[in-house]
């Protein structure tokens, strides 16, 4: 008898913790944080970026050109043509200001 009711008390310590820290967990997530919400932000600057992208040729050509670079070398080079281009890439970045602002709101 006395087995059964440790048993009964343990697990009803672990569902109380559960219960407790589920909730927390939850609320941790903004709302805003969904599925859907990302896609909706993706789907809202596509166009917009390929817009971009197809009035500056140039961009989208050394866009193009960092792929096509080994992985250890990309970064030196995007940052080199940003430096070179701040306008553009300004220009991209608004265009893609959507997907910035969904990550910045849930990838704190």
């Amino acid at each position: 008898m006395k087995r059964i009711a440790a048993t009964l008390l343990t697990a009803t310590a672990g569902l109380a913790t559960l219960a407790i820290a589920l909730p927390a967990t939850a609320s941790a997530d903004p709302a805003q944080c969904t599925v859907q919400n990302r896609a909706a932000a993706h789907a809202a600057a596509a166009p917009k970026v390929a817009a971009y992208l197809a009035a500056h040729p140039d961009l989208s050509a050394e866009l193009a050109h960092i792929r096509t670079l080994p992985k250890d070398q990309r970064k030196a080079e995007r940052q080199s043509y940003r430096q070179a281009h701040p306008d553009l890439i300004a220009g991209l970045r608004g265009a893609r200001q959507p997907v910035i602002d969904y990550r910045h709101a849930c990838h704190r």
